[in-house]
């Protein structure tokens, strides 16, 4: 891949990533700025947050996010690291999504109580199915009807750009010439030996 089509890949996977940090952000900062309005922000800090840790996980990891972008813009982590780190954020969005609507039934396996009467997700394909293209197709239908539901329209564009942002890390992590084989990198170079002294003359 020619070097303009590698920045180009990069461009498109950078605006991926920047835009699902923007929205955990927006989500998670909404509902605990709803915690702090209703005065119920240390309840939720001191027992709840173990049941619903979303609102937390999801404004820590988007800092995390936007953190290890501009890390990786002023060169303190090389690339491999920072796409590895990305892959790594995306795969745990997706999965945090596939287990919260399965095996963590929306955070009442968390709390120990009974789930929601008469909700079942039959597995990764009945969740894709019970809340990505039912939704989508839904929200679609509604949005070019009745107005649509934009939370839930947010939640599919969501696991949308998280997917985008694997695929386009992966892809990176392949045909960028900047990433060299080799363990995670923190932008501290190693020190010269005798042997690097020997080459370069």
């Amino acid at each position: 891949m020619n070097e303009r089509a590698v920045r180009a890949l990069q461009f498109v996977t950078l605006q991926l990533v920047g835009a699902v940090a923007v929205i955990h952000f927006a989500v998670g900062t909404e509902q605990l700025a709803s915690l702090v309005t209703n005065g119920l922000l240390g309840e939720y800090l001191t027992g709840v947050v173990l049941e619903r840790p979303r609102p937390l996980l999801f404004v820590v990891s988007a800092v995390a996010l936007l953190g290890g972008v501009v890390a990786a813009a002023r060169g303190r982590i090389d690339r491999r690291t920072a796409y590895l780190l990305g892959v790594a954020a995306m795969g745990t969005y997706l999965v945090g999504w596939v287990a919260w609507h399965t095996v963590l039934d929306h955070g009442f396996a968390l709390s120990g109580t009974g789930g929601v009467e008469g909700h079942s997700h039959d597995g990764l394909l009945g969740t894709l199915a019970s809340h990505y293209v039912a939704p989508l197709l839904a929200t679609v239908g509604a949005a070019t009807t009745e107005g649509g539901s934009a939370r839930t329209l947010l939640g599919i564009v969501s696991k949308t750009l998280e997917l985008g942002a694997l695929v386009g890390l992966l892809a990176l992590l392949r045909v960028d010439p900047a990433v060299e084989g080799g363990g995670l990198g923190v932008g501290l170079s190693r020190p010269q030996s005798a042997t690097d002294d020997a080459e370069e003359r």
